[in-house]
């Protein structure tokens, strides 16, 4: 019942916050794969409701899945996965919905990403709306499985459920076409960062945004170059600097993901400089003059030192 009645929620404030400028942002396209694929991103709402959180987020979880948590480094595996959750139960009458935002598909039908709203209700909390990224993929007469997902704004996991084993990014063996396409999506982010470097977060953000990019604002979505130029302008946000340690890319080469690590660089009370640690996802997609954008960005804290990319 919680989750019939949430949904309608996640709704109405998905249209409050969908904006780009003063303009909605378009509609997703009805691609039946796609369509599927926010089906699916949409039923772990009545999964959560039959059977938990933890089983309706590992039930579409990939065996080689990154997951980017509060509190804890970035985990690699389904087991790193299913051990975070275990050390990190929900507390007990806890109900989820998702629902999703936007989002797209490789040229290839094999690759996709979705972002949007979940929504958490707590038996002592009213409702806690966080957002998510999820990059899928599927093979071949094969379910559609997440291959990295981001929590942005959920509450942290215990530090003490990430031994280091279970964080280090995994090496695939590739082809000569795939490592150097999975170069091209990590290099694409390290010249994202060294621009940030040299003319400034919110001009590096505006720069290298896609047209129908997405960054997370507080509460809103920003869409799109001149949103995220007017969103940094504003003064939201701090300095960056941050690094890829890990890429991957859908193998029609159209689409693709990094992970990183960030340190964000403000103003404490007293005026001193205070440097927050964190993690992130971002999902890219190939432009038609060659050059990669990213079109949805988002991370978290790392361990007991507080920051949101």
């Amino acid at each position: 019942m919680k989750t019939r009645v949430l949904v309608p929620v996640a709704m109405m404030l998905a249209g409050a916050c969908h904006r780009r400028g003063d303009e909605f942002a378009p509609a997703p396209a009805r691609l039946p794969a796609r369509d599927t694929l926010f089906a699916l991103d949409q039923s772990r709402s009545d999964s959560a409701s039959a059977h938990g959180v933890s089983e309706a987020m590992l039930g579409l979880l990939g065996p080689d899945a990154a997951y980017l948590r509060a509190g804890v480094p970035t985990l690699y595996g389904i087991d790193a996965i299913r051990a975070m959750f275990a050390a990190n139960p929900e507390t007990s009458g806890t109900s989820m919905t998702w629902q999703p935002l936007g989002g797209g598909i490789s040229n290839d039908l094999r690759a996709a990403y979705t972002y949007g709203i979940a929504a958490r209700v707590t038996p002592r909390a009213p409702v806690r709306l966080e957002r998510y990224i999820a990059y899928w993929r599927r093979d071949a007469r094969a379910p559609w499985r997440i291959a990295a997902y981001a929590e942005v704004g959920a509450p942290p996991a215990s530090e003490g459920s990430s031994p280091a084993e279970r964080t280090t990014p995994p090496m695939p063996t590739l082809s000569r076409a795939m490592a150097q396409a999975r170069s091209a999506v990590r290099a694409a982010d390290s010249l994202f960062a060294d621009l940030a470097y040299r003319m400034g977060t919110g001009y590096a953000f505006a720069a290298t945004v896609a047209q129908d990019g997405v960054i997370f604002g507080n509460p809103q979505l920003v869409i799109g170059p001149q949103a995220v130029q007017d969103f940094f302008a504003g003064g939201a946000g701090s300095s960056l600097s941050w690094q890829p340690v890990y890429a991957s890319v859908a193998a029609s080469r159209d689409l693709g993901f990094t992970i990183g690590e960030y340190t964000s660089t403000g103003r404490g009370p007293t005026g001193a400089a205070v440097q927050r640690f964190g993690k992130y996802l971002t999902v890219w997609r190939l432009q038609s003059d060659g050059t990669w954008k990213f079109v949805v960005d988002g991370g978290n804290p790392t361990p007991s030192r507080g920051g949101d990319r």
